[in-house]
């Protein structure tokens, strides 16, 4: 379609450097905004002119983005506001209030909404802060569409609107249930899909294929309910449904034929988990032997030997498994499954012998933690010693129980938006239940170096992936974060 969008959905910029400090330069990663895409094609398919702004894959400031949403002028302009984790929504709202309120300044007669899995958590308060006409509560599929079709806004489902001043909302839709019939469109020739750049981990064995990138969806929702995620933000709880196996095939066709994607992210919470789901994917993956080079969620509670060898041969070559603290009780307390460290230990060697690297992710801070429990996770990552590892200090962010539990106990919590990212400069964790924010900060930090820079991991990365990629991680060891919290 040509001519005036009747939809814009911006994927806001200027927060890289904010988010990741020095590590955006070339460590971070750039993701596909998959959720716009998605909705994109949703409303597309029923006939209204969308496109989309992905101003972080252009490092676009506010003042370029402004000028070319001024250039396309749509009648209605959404923020969506999905980092490259459902947790990321947050730290990016500080952009994105001062990108909605200089769309405001700027004199464009263009309505705004705001939508995404913080906005869904905080509707009232993203409403007030960002100062939009709109906030979608929810998937926003129905919401978009109501307003597009002009309907009375309180009949909109989702819908947070102010009238005469006064706040007003509507009952979230219903959650899509066939997903694979009503969500049938991805509107990948509207990203910019030459400027995504993969996770640098998941290509130590060919770093220079990073651009050949994308993120996709194979099933919404997640049927687990840890208390320091908020996934459930957008979808609520028992959300959980399945894109068909022949849907999640098409939409990689797509993206190997068309836009020579060698890298795959699968975004779902947890892709491990049903093998009528996820043994057909890797079935047709083997039958096209694209080379792909996967990425998915699984947990150790999920993983079956039986398959290990299937996915691998359909190019599963990356595991990110949520094994969160060395200390079974910290990890009971937040309703983190149900394995013990013998658990842990043997599924990660089995999908070691089956040739899946992991990218291993620890959280430090939990309620019960102290130095000692976490001393206990890092000295677990050290004998797992896997590919890679993610340490997180933990937060609670806004649609996640802790959050909730936090304010009802008038636990500090952070005062900017900012302070919810992990690797930003005003990074405030939550203290747990016997140590501080500061403690927890500052051993999260110390763990990041004693796990990249151990000679044992590092000559296991030489081992695997080569002298160069040895070098890599070597080079992102040099890069040191800055802490406020810390006195830096």
């Amino acid at each position: 379609m040509t001519g005036m969008p009747d939809l814009l959905l911006v994927n806001a910029g200027n927060t890289r450097k904010k988010v990741y400090q020095d590590l955006s330069k070339s460590f971070s990663a750039i993701e596909p905004p998959f959720w716009a895409a998605l909705t994109a094609g949703f409303l597309r398919k029923k006939g209204y002119n969308v496109s989309i702004l992905d101003a972080n894959a252009e490092n676009l400031t506010h003042e370029e983005t402004i000028e070319r949403i001024k250039s396309l002028n749509p009648r209605l302009v959404d923020i969506i506001v999905y980092g490259q984790q459902p947790s990321a929504s947050t730290q990016l709202m500080g952009e994105i209030i001062s990108l909605v309120k200089e769309i405001k300044q700027g004199g464009l007669n263009i309505k705004t909404a705001v939508s995404g899995p913080h906005p869904s958590a905080l509707p009232r308060r993203t409403l007030i802060e960002t100062e939009a006409d709109f906030v979608a509560e929810g998937e926003g599929f129905y919401t978009f569409l109501g307003l597009l079709e002009n309907k009375e806004l309180s009949k909109i489902p989702g819908l947070w609107y102010k009238e005469n001043g006064k706040i007003l909302s509507n009952p979230r839709a219903e959650i899509i249930k066939d997903v694979t019939s009503k969500l049938t469109d991805v509107a990948w020739d509207l990203l910019p899909m030459d400027r995504y750049l993969a996770h640098n981990w998941h290509c130590l064995d060919d770093l220079g294929s990073r651009k050949r990138y994308a993120a996709l969806y194979t099933t919404l929702g997640c049927p687990y309910n840890c208390s320091f995620c908020c996934i459930q933000a957008p979808f609520k709880a028992h959300s959980y449904r399945e894109f068909s196996p022949e849907w999640v095939l098409n939409q990689i066709d797509i993206l190997v034929k068309r836009y020579n994607v060698k890298n795959i992210k699968l975004i779902d919470e947890l892709f491990v988990l049903n093998p009528e789901h996820f043994v057909p994917i890797a079935d047709g993956l083997i039958k096209r032997n694209y080379g792909v080079n996967i990425w998915a969620y699984a947990r150790i509670d999920t993983v079956k030997e039986e398959y290990l060898e299937k996915l691998k041969k359909a190019g599963f070559n990356w595991f990110a498994l949520g094994i969160e603290s060395g200390n079974e009780g910290v990890r009971k307390s937040v309703q983190k499954g149900r394995f013990d460290q013998s658990n842990i230990h043997d599924v990660v060697k089995k999908i070691k012998d089956a040739g899946i690297n992991i990218i291993g992710n620890y959280m430090f801070g939990l309620p019960d933690d102290d130095l000692d429990t976490m001393q206990q996770t890092l000295s677990l990552a050290q004998e797992l010693n896997c590919e890679f590892s993610n340490f997180y200090s933990v937060m609670a962010y806004p649609g996640s129980r802790l959050y909730g539990e936090a304010v009802e106990k008038a636990l500090k919590l952070p005062n900017s938006w900012i302070e919810y990212s992990q690797h930003s400069y005003e990074c405030l964790p939550l203290p747990t239940n016997k140590i501080s924010a500061e403690e927890v900060l500052e051993f999260r930090d110390y763990a990041f170096d004693a796990y990249h820079k151990n000679p044992r991991y590092l000559s296991m990365i030489e081992r695997k992936f080569g002298i160069e990629a040895r070098k890599h991680i070597e080079e992102m060891n040099n890069h040191k974060l800055k802490r406020k919290l810390l006195g830096d």
